[in-house]
């Protein structure tokens, strides 16, 4: 069989997924052609790696006007129409899918050697008649493949000569999508759909199964399922992943790394799947360096001691707030038999800017690992020590994995740790605590000027490491190190509860994904029954036992003194906006 493709791809960042290639590496074989037509800008790096990979034989640039409709007609007419009556059969398809999840040689074959059916596809949709809405019934378009006798039609040329570039996405379903099939039929063709909705619908709560109803389409062997069904039922899409992995030979990575750059990176039924894996060990040449901000002097040992576990090579920089530390950790270093860089950079800041003051010279390495001496002086010492434990065994002894996790994976830019025990427990964590870190993000995100879009006061909570123990690729993070925060930027201790520091804390997954990089989560192995989860997660508020701080670590009376200023000034802060946003609304 002699078959043309006219495959029509759009990415709203403008980037080539993987699970387009595979798609293209399953599909390619089947036709004689395969015209690769771009509604979004396609670099000159992805299109030479296409061609080097023999995917493609014909490419065609355009802007998403008309969409996939205009984009087939275009290359129809850069096929010629005439020319195109050579083909037994055209498929038209676009990359809003992930698959095939099986052979199409079967396929192929069942519906072209059926001499009732003159075109075909995956489902079609019911006919619509509620009132003021009207839908014909229709063969989806996002997969469409016409025989001869059809191509060779003047109906058919008739239609794609017609086709308008729209660039109301409603005036193409209204005039094409919705009305091709109907248009095909009236002319004495029949079509087949692979799954045929219109006797289900009655049983059904929604027309569209691609969206709604992906178990029946893998129930009827149907190849493809439909991107937008992972955001859509996100309830339901762990289970609609593990069910893909059992039915077929689909590789799943590319559906969560797809959705983890196209969508947010942190919906819930994507979380398990970010967890570190294990694999073999092995180091290439890329440059490593280690941070640790010492402020407590007497857990620097621990530390090194860890440090010097790791099987690659790294540089250890030390920073910390009091030149009278400075020689303390020498000892330390010297004790050991360890080389590091010590540096002072003052009392602001916590871990976090003490990091980024390092930018000259971190900015020479392609992943850091930055550290922390931890405590929680407003508890008892052994629940600090519990917390830094776990974020220990997370991130410090599996080091040589993540590390190869790296070298691996070129797409993977942040390792962060998994949720400590501590906030399991404690209802530390919650959607009305969390929102009053928003406005700060927002603004953060605003000042980077990243490419990428997000509102953070539309989410509930953050996906984060607590503690701020983390991996990373200095381009991951690399805006956050520009940003060039200044002394006077950074609140002084005793810290308040809602400052940049904790808005900082929380935008490092979503910073990486903004650079379009992924993210992996170091599994906490002390483990907890969910239980606790369902329990600690549902006291009302009313019932949350109130938290005692120790102001001994954080300026005695007169850091007290500051937190009962600062406080009353930040709620006062918070109501004033609210206000304004009202009055403005």
């Amino acid at each position: 069989m002699k078959r043309l493709l006219l495959y029509v791809h759009f990415n709203k960042y403008d980037q080539l997924s993987n699970h387009v290639i595979y798609q293209l590496q399953k599909m390619t074989p089947l036709f004689e052609k395969t015209v690769f037509i771009s509604n979004s800008l396609f670099t000159d790096e992805d299109l030479n790696h296409l061609q080097s990979l023999n995917l493609i034989d014909d490419f065609i640039q355009r802007e998403n006007t008309g969409y996939d409709f205009a984009a087939w007609a275009e290359g129809l007419k850069h096929i010629g129409l005439g020319d195109a009556e050579q083909y037994d059969s055209i498929t038209m398809m676009n990359d809003t899918c992930f698959g095939p999840l099986w052979d199409m040689e079967e396929v192929y074959n069942r519906y072209e050697t059926d001499s009732e059916t003159d075109f075909w596809g995956m489902t079609n949709h019911g006919a619509v008649d509620a009132g003021s809405i009207y839908i014909d019934e229709h063969l989806q378009s996002y997969f469409i493949s016409f025989k001869k006798n059809i191509i060779q039609s003047d109906v058919f040329k008739e239609f794609w000569n017609s086709v308008e570039a729209y660039t109301d996405v409603q005036k193409v379903i209204d005039n094409y999508e919705t009305k091709y099939t109907k248009l095909f039929v009236e002319n004495d063709f029949k079509y087949q759909a692979i799954l045929n909705t219109v006797p289900l619908v009655k049983d059904f709560q929604h027309y569209n199964f691609t969206i709604h109803y992906p178990h029946i389409l893998i129930a009827n062997r149907v190849p493809f399922i439909k991107i937008k069904t992972f955001d859509l039922i996100q309830h339901l899409s762990p289970y609609l992943l593990n069910e893909i992995e059992r039915v077929s030979d689909y590789p799943v990575d590319l559906i969560t790394s797809h959705m983890s750059k196209i969508s947010l990176p942190t919906p819930p039924y994507l979380l398990d799947r970010k967890v570190l894996k294990e694999g073999s060990i092995s180091f290439g040449q890329q440059k490593i360096a280690v941070h640790l901000h010492a402020f407590y002097v007497d857990l620097v040992e621990d530390f090194l001691r860890a440090f010097k576990a790791f099987s690659f090579d790294f540089d250890l920089f030390l920073t910390t707030d009091q030149e009278s530390k400075k020689s303390d950790i020498q000892t330390l270093l010297d004790r050991n038999g360890m080389q590091g860089q010590i540096v002072v950079t003052g009392a602001k800041g916590r871990d976090v800017i003490p990091m980024l003051k390092l930018k000259d010279v971190l900015s020479q390495y392609d992943i850091i690992g930055h550290f922390h001496t931890k405590k929680s002086p407003e508890y008892p010492h052994w629940v600090g020590d519990s917390w830094r434990n776990e974020l220990f065994q997370m991130l410090l002894t599996p080091a040589d994995n993540i590390i190869s996790q790296f070298e691996t994976n070129p797409e993977l830019g942040l390792v962060i740790a998994d949720i400590p025990s501590f906030f399991r427990y404690t209802k530390i964590v919650d959607p009305w605590n969390e929102f009053r870190f928003a406005e700060d993000m927002n603004k953060l995100w605003e000042r980077m000027n990243l490419d990428r879009s997000i509102n953070f006061e539309a989410e509930n909570t953050f996906i984060m490491s607590y503690g701020t123990f983390i991996w990373f690729k200095y381009e991951a993070l690399e805006p956050l190190f520009d940003l060039d925060l200044t002394n006077d930027e950074i609140p002084a201790e005793p810290l308040p509860q809602h400052t940049i520091l904790h808005a900082i804390e929380r935008i490092l997954v979503y910073l990486a994904w903004a650079r379009n990089y992924d993210y992996a989560i170091s599994k906490n192995t002390s483990y907890i029954t969910p239980f606790v989860d369902n329990r600690v997660l549902n006291i009302r508020p009313d019932n949350v036992p109130n938290t005692y701080i120790n102001f001994d670590q954080i300026g005695g009376i007169k850091g007290a003194l500051k937190y009962i200023i600062i406080g009353p000034g930040t709620a006062v802060k918070y109501i004033l906006r609210r206000l304004r946003d009202k009055i403005k609304s």
